[in-house]
């Protein structure tokens, strides 16, 4: 991917775990640390093996999910926790036939020099899923690594899962999702050239990139900018304009300036209503001057 390095073979020892991990999750979380631990004890460094795209979008494009991270979001919420390096595959049709003991031993163990791996309990990997964990240790017996299982991690009764999240976000349940994640859900893209109808509309946004594909229920947002600026966000097809295709705007409360180009971060703090096609200007602005005042109302210090 553009911007990352691409490594033939990494040159240190490791502890490594595999999975998508998108939007890095309590569940993932608890993985991770005791992937650290592990690589700790062991004296290796910590390794997440992750794909982009999802599988599913080459496996089966018409069920591939909304992203709740993409790849730079994901390494940033995984190296935050203390993990020494993330290496993404790019899972294309050829990967995708990779078989389960050649995934093994020339991707995990001579590419990545894995010397511990810690998987999920369920872990299915290779060709049509036809490797799965007890293939996984016998291999590693005759190269020489460990293979351990973590078993599923619980809250609330709910094992934690990324298509949980997806759900709750997709029905506006923000708090019930931020409790899973961890933390509120955030995004961070790049701003990109937009229509300019928010600022012939006295209410200029910023228009993120590579955002048609979010795990967010259409509709209008408090969110806080950059950790510091609180704004309104709309996201969706902009139905008062007939727009085409879904895309995340933000309107930045007491902001002056070109954002063209930046990667801002965008935390989502509360769900404040559906979007709605108005029938003027004039009533999508009143509707806009209430959105403002709602989070200067709920969130403004």
């Amino acid at each position: 991917m553009k911007g990352l390095s691409c490594y033939e073979r990494l040159e240190e020892e490791h502890a490594i775990t595999v999975g998508v991990f998108d939007g890095v999750h309590l569940g993932h979380q608890y993985l991770l640390k005791k992937l650290i631990e592990s690589a700790q004890r062991r004296g290796l460094k910590s390794c997440v093996l992750s794909f982009y795209p999802h599988p599913s979008k080459v496996l089966s494009p018409g069920q591939q999910p909304c992203e709740l991270t993409d790849p730079l979001e994901r390494a940033e919420r995984i190296l935050r926790l203390g993990i020494d390096r993330v290496v993404f595959i790019n899972f294309d049709r050829e990967f995708s036939r990779i078989r389960a003991e050649d995934f093994l031993k020339h991707v995990l163990f001579e590419r990545l020099r894995c010397r511990y791996l810690l998987v999920g309990y369920d872990w299915r990997f290779g060709y049509r899923g036809e490797g799965e964990v007890e293939l996984a240790k016998e291999m590693g017996q005759r190269l020489g690594f460990e293979v351990e299982t973590a078993e599923p991690f619980y809250k609330n009764g709910h094992i934690i899962s990324s298509t949980y999240i997806r759900r709750l976000l997709h029905s506006g349940r923000l708090e019930e999702a931020s409790e899973y994640l961890g933390e509120n859900y955030w995004v961070k893209r790049k701003v990109v050239r937009g229509s300019g109808r928010g600022s012939s509309l006295g209410y200029p946004t910023a228009n993120l990139g590579h955002s048609e594909n979010l795990c967010l229920k259409e509709g209008v947002y408090a969110v806080r900018v950059n950790k510091q600026f609180l704004g309104v966000a709309n996201y969706g097809f902009r139905p008062t304009f007939d727009g085409k295709t879904k895309v995340l705007e933000v309107h930045i409360l007491d902001f002056e300036g070109n954002l063209r180009g930046e990667r801002l971060k965008v935390e989502f703090l509360s769900f404040l209503r559906e979007e709605k096609k108005f029938s003027s200007k004039d009533e999508l602005i009143k509707q806009i001057e209430r959105d403002i005042a709602i989070v200067k109302e709920k969130f403004g210090r």
